[in-house]
């Protein structure tokens, strides 16, 4: 069985955008879209994405702005755990 060889390769995250409105600039970093809604918001950016998709694709520049308060949050659910 001969499998098309395209439909199999994964897309490189790197190749996408960066997902906030107004941002053309080249996606570095992918997060959750549930998890980082919150510092997302708080940051003061709006995505351009749909409800169904889960991940966002942020550039290098709007993923410094929220990475203080992802860090902060991972803290609190690492707490959890124990």
């Amino acid at each position: 069985m001969i499998k098309n060889f395209e439909s199999d390769v994964r897309k490189i995250p790197g190749k996408k955008n960066c997902n906030v409105e107004g941002c053309s600039n080249e996606s570095k970093k992918t997060v959750s879209k549930e998890k980082a809604g919150a510092a997302i918001k708080e940051a003061g950016l709006n995505l351009s994405v749909k409800d169904k998709v889960t991940k966002a694709h942020l550039c290098s520049d709007h993923y410094r702005k929220i990475k203080k308060k992802l860090k902060k949050d991972r803290e609190i659910d690492r707490l959890r755990w124990g």
